[in-house]
């Protein structure tokens, strides 16, 4: 499992430097949006102030952040599983239930899931353009959130176990 763990590293860690560090990525959009950052970057989002946004960037900027959609279609799925695998390890390492394993994999996996259902919705929404689908914005800011959480959630789990142990 260890060279799994190296090799979807290595993935995670070069999609975000090309996420946050060349010209293909959030910079150059947050630039073309007026210093906002994009949708799938807030914690929620309504209708109205993604299509202020959406025409903040103009055509060049939304054809921009649906190439940055595109690329997120992989980035799910190698986070998902570099932090699920991670989590594997260290319940290994630690000697921690299966609870914990699946509480960990769990949330990686819904954070995963929650980001494609999120890029296909906001896809949806650059492809109806000029035309707005509120329903599918609404819908995209649940999942956004979801993302968020359930993050969170993966990363807080091993702090938990840590505060079970050593407090309880």
């Amino acid at each position: 499992m260890a060279v799994e763990i190296w090799i979807l590293g290595a993935l995670f860690a070069g999609i975000m430097a090309l996420y946050w560090l060349t010209p293909l990525g959030v910079p150059a959009l947050r630039r073309m949006g007026g210093g906002e950052a994009s949708p799938d970057l807030r914690f929620g989002y309504q209708p109205d102030e993604t299509y202020r946004l959406l025409a903040l960037y103009g055509p060049a900027g939304i054809a921009h952040f649906r190439r940055l959609l595109w690329i997120d279609m992989v980035f799910p799925g190698v986070y998902a599983a570099f932090f699920a695998l991670l989590t594997l390890e260290w319940t290994r390492w630690v000697g921690a239930s299966p609870v914990w394993a699946a509480a960990g994999v769990g949330c990686a996996i819904s954070a995963g899931a929650s980001d494609y259902i999120e890029n296909i919705l906001l896809m949806r929404v650059l492809a109806a353009l000029p035309g707005r689908l509120d329903a599918a914005v609404r819908a995209a800011s649940i999942f956004t959130r979801a993302k968020f959480v359930f993050s969170n959630l993966t990363l807080a789990i091993p702090v938990a176990y840590w505060l079970v142990a050593h407090l309880v």
